[in-house]
């Protein structure tokens, strides 16, 4: 009895061993599948020619410009992927999307705004400002009001007062390059007020209506108001750009939605096989070696895991004025004193890294009228329940009218020079000061809205007040502040000459119905607010103590890193960027392909289609827009702004109708599917040889040991 049991020990024992050794054989397997099939899916390697970190205006033009020959790979590293379809909808239709349904920050990407001496709200957040949806690929093109206001040829020229050839002469063929104004010639304002014709390129991406899809009656007011008060009425203001007034050009498609650089740039190369776009990914640091920048240290915010990714070419930063000199900073790029306060290492002492912010001030200037503004426009429950909705006026873009002149204390101090420093936005709505720093929101009064006003921006582009954005850690957990210092007294000099002229046009007996002031602090010089925009924070110069990159827009010091975006503008303005960051990022794209154009000429680029892993999987965004014709379509012509929102959060929500990068990002179909089935064919063949061995060993009607 002992003996058999023995032997019946050892026949179980034998087995075991046979069973352990068949199942190791099976992992292996299964891991040489997976390998394999991994690599028929395309499993990519993790090294580009070129790295661009920021998905945003600057670096979708450069993903599509620096991956459209083919023979580069070029990868775009993002906090976030395509963006929703709502973003593609009429002006104030996805500013409510956005202030209602997409208010996240990520760890390390919120951001602090002070504003000393601001009264209303010192302190600035991002649950105030809304600056999370600039993260989707688009960056703020996304959220903008689709103006389009190109700087002052001479502001242009003052990009190389210390060398290089950034002026007005070189950047216009790359404004011409990116824009497709060719309707412009048959504008309404044209028509009346211009002469030979409109300066716009007519074959680029970025579409610049003809007339806006809505302009407001208080709109064709304010034009009156300004030339009874000296403004010549002008035809474009990009074509003829002195003094003047003028309903303001705007990016917008024909049917009314908004431009966006995602639509524009991002989606014609989507399917190109050298051009990978990972989402979810934060750079936490660049990888610097003896002077030489060779890749890029980020994380997966999705998976929360730590990768590094190399760059054969370059390293080129978009990530704005405010991440941009982030990652610099956290990568030992900056003040030498400030490195050290945070225990950094010193990798290249710059201390112009996150100084020299410039942003234009407003101040929120409103008067009280009978005529209807957009306020009371919307549908119930944003405006008041008596008052209709007006769909047509969701296409508004806001600031609809701009008049613009130079102040005397700039004439004073440069008699030679022409460009308007002022500038006063005309907005058929009353802005609340609460919704500072964001260039207007429906979310500043309770609903329903009962001010009903408009309101003059009242803008000054070229203060002698800078700001900076600093960073209290070396970790890259800890989101960055952003300082705006107050005004001087040369900057409130100009701001009262402005405000005394915008009581003029504001109260101007021109505007049909009779007006009375808001008073709410606004024109005080302690109410003007930093724009949400910036400039100059990684600023373009040769001094290596006061701007960061060269005039080739290479950072100092550090071989194949470059800064592309708006942080390298040196000089301050009373527009928005987005003209000049999409100029600026043509011709930088140029530079860097002619400097590597023969290490590269003729050869083909590594990658190939499918390469892209769990988290590198190909994108495509919105098949098309939401047009003002599709929601009345659906809800009727009355229908309400809630509505509206209300369509646009089903459209992003439904399966198959709209992908976004909302998504949590999985392996590839193909990989996971094919694990599986080589997975249950490896176990069903071993089932069968281990049972049929161990009928061998226990012998017929013997109970196997693996029953």
């Amino acid at each position: 009895m002992l003996v058999s049991n023995a032997l019946l020990c050892r026949s179980g024992s034998a087995v075991q061993f046979s069973v352990f050794a068949v199942m190791a054989a099976i992992g292996k397997c299964t891991v040489i599948m997976c390998a394999m099939l991994g690599v028929a899916a395309g499993v990519k390697k993790d090294e580009y020619d070129f790295v661009i970190v920021g998905g945003g205006l600057a670096g979708t033009v450069l993903a599509n410009r620096l991956s459209e020959s083919g023979t580069h790979s070029v990868l775009l590293l993002n906090v976030a992927g395509a963006p929703p379809k709502a973003y593609s909808s009429p002006v104030i239709v996805s500013d409510e999307f956005i202030m209602k349904s997409n208010m996240t920050a990520s760890e390390g990407l919120e951001v602090r705004i002070n504003q000393p001496g601001y009264k209303p709200v010192p302190k600035f957040s991002t649950t105030e400002t809304g600056s999370s949806p600039a993260r989707w690929l688009g960056g703020s093109t996304l959220v903008q009001l689709t103006l389009y206001l190109r700087d002052h040829p001479e502001l242009l020229d003052t990009w190389s007062a210390e060398g290089g050839d950034w002026n007005w002469e070189k950047l216009r063929q790359y404004f011409h390059r990116a824009e497709n104004g060719a309707s412009r010639a048959d504008s309404k304002e044209w028509l009346s007020a211009g002469s030979g014709t409109p300066d716009y390129g007519n074959k680029g991406p970025w579409h610049i209506a003809k007339d806006p899809a809505y302009v407001h009656p208080l709109t064709e007011q304010f034009l009156k108001a300004a030339e009874a008060a000296g403004f010549p009425r002008l035809g474009d203001l990009n074509t003829q750009q002195g003094k003047g007034v003028a309903i303001t050009p705007v990016s917008q498609h024909s049917d009314g939605t908004k431009m966006n650089s995602y639509d524009a740039y991002m989606l014609p190369a989507m399917d190109r096989p050298n051009l990978v776009v990972q989402h979810e990914s934060r750079a936490d640091r660049l990888i610097v070696q003896d002077g030489i920048c060779t890749g890029v240290a980020y994380r997966h915010l999705g998976y929360r895991t730590d990768h590094v990714v190399k760059a054969k070419r370059e390293v080129i930063l978009s990530s704005g004025y405010i991440y941009t000199p982030r990652l610099l900073f956290l990568s030992g790029i900056g003040s030498q004193q400030e490195l050290e306060a945070v225990g950094l290492p010193v990798v290249q002492n710059l201390p112009a890294v996150g100084k020299n912010l410039t942003a234009a001030r407003f101040t929120p200037m409103a008067w009280h009228t009978r005529e209807p503004s957009l306020s009371q426009m919307m549908g119930s429950p944003i405006s008041p329940s008596h008052s209709k909705a007006v769909p047509e006026s969701f296409q508004s873009a806001v600031l609809e009218g701009t008049a613009r002149f130079r102040s005397s204390v700039a004439k004073r101090e440069n008699p030679r020079a022409e460009r308007p420093d002022v500038v006063m936005h005309f907005m058929p709505l009353y802005y609340a000061p609460k919704s500072a720093p964001i260039q207007y929101s429906l979310q500043g009064e309770s609903w329903p809205l009962t001010t009903n006003a408009y309101t003059l921006l009242v803008t000054l582009g070229e203060t002698e007040a800078k700001g900076s954005v600093s960073f209290q850690s070396g970790a890259p957990d800890v989101s960055p502040v952003v300082t705006h210092d107050p005004l001087t007294a040369r900057d409130k000099e100009v701001a009262a000459e402005a405000v005394r002229l915008a009581r003029k046009v504001g109260g101007s007996s021109q505007f049909a119905q009779p007006t009375q002031f808001v008073e709410n602090n606004a024109g005080d010089a302690d109410m003007f607010t930093a724009v949400y925009d910036g400039r100059g924070t990684c600023r373009m110069g040769n001094d290596q103590l006061t701007s960061v990159v060269n005039f080739n827009l290479e950072v100092h010091g550090v071989e194949r890193l470059r800064i592309v975006d708006g942080s390298v503008i040196p000089q301050g303005s009373p527009y928005l960027a987005v003209p000049e960051v999409l100029a600026l990022t043509e011709r930088a794209a140029d530079l860097i392909l002619h400097k590597h154009a023969h290490e590269l000429h003729g050869a083909l680029a590594e990658h190939t289609t499918g390469h892209e892993s769990s988290h590198q999987r190909k994108q495509t965004g919105p098949a098309a827009t939401v047009p003002l014709s599709a929601l009345i379509a659906s809800f009727g012509s009355h229908t309400t702004l809630t509505q509206a929102v209300s369509h646009l959060k089903f459209i992003n929500s439904a399966p198959g109708l709209a992908e976004t990068a909302e998504e949590t990002e999985r392996p590839s179909v193909a990989i996971i599917a094919g694990c599986c089935l080589g997975v249950i064919m490896l176990t069903a063949f071993v089932k069968v040889l281990v049972t049929s061995f161990s009928k061998k060993v226990n012998g017929p009607g013997s109970e196997s040991l693996l029953a």
